[in-house]
């Protein structure tokens, strides 16, 4: 899932090749972090998305190398305890082999519950493959999102490399690598589509805590700007 930006450990979401992009049912091995499968192991995060608003909505998606088979968007307003279908592509996949393919998945997110204001939910995109495999492949990610009547589900056609670049995002600074910053903190990088935040995550399984920066898409219609020693979206 490209769109709304997904959870990731520090690291993972730049070099894609790990927990984010392997299949959860087949081959991501041991040493996997202690959180549901159905997220691909990882924890819960930081809300990286825009505020989102109820009704109508895209789910944006990448497949570096289609496999047949179809896709399905679920929310949880639980904490994964319970999915509720609210959308699908039953050909997503249906492209030649081994070529890449994005889209978008139309969906719908539920009204906000009588004397709420918002609520805070889990999207989640799965993309089982049907090429004869035993068994097929699964694919997912998740994410945290909030959603409220001021929100806005526009936003820019997420950027993504292709299969034969070295990663999923455009790079980011050399301080993306620093497991040292402090939580909290925003950098723009030389790509100002983008800004970095730095984060904390608890250890889980065999991912052992710490803070690192973290890149994601500023919203429609802005882009990074330092002021003084921190950044915004702007």
């Amino acid at each position: 899932m490209a769109w709304p930006i997904i959870r990731s450990l520090p690291q993972d979401q730049q070099d894609g090749y790990t927990f984010d992009m392997g299949a959860y049912n087949t081959n991501l091995g041991g040493n996997l972090p202690a959180y549901d499968k159905l997220c691909n192991y990882l924890p819960p995060g930081p809300v990286f998305t825009q505020t989102l608003a109820p009704g109508a909505a895209t789910v944006d998606y990448n497949i570096m190398n289609a496999h047949q088979g179809g896709c399905i968007v679920y929310l949880s307003l639980d904490n994964q305890k319970t999915w509720t279908t609210i959308g699908s592509d039953p050909k997503c996949g249906v492209y030649a082999e081994a070529q890449s393919k994005q889209g978008s998945i139309p969906v719908t997110l539920p009204p906000i519950p009588a004397g709420a204001t918002k609520y805070n939910a889990i999207i989640r995109w799965t993309y089982t493959a049907n090429n004869g495999g035993a068994p097929n492949e699964a694919f997912t990610s998740c994410a945290d999102v909030v959603v409220a009547a001021n929100g806005k589900n526009d936003h820019n056609n997420y950027l993504l490399l292709s299969q034969s670049e070295s990663g999923v995002l455009p790079k980011d600074t050399n301080n993306y690598w620093d497991q040292s910053c402090q939580a909290g903190s925003f950098q723009c990088g030389a790509d100002t589509r983008f800004i970095s935040q730095c984060i904390s995550l608890a250890a889980s399984g065999s991912y052992g805590g710490g803070s690192s920066w973290y890149q994601y898409q500023c919203p429609k219609g802005t882009s990074c700007a330092t002021s003084g020693s921190t950044a915004a979206c702007k």
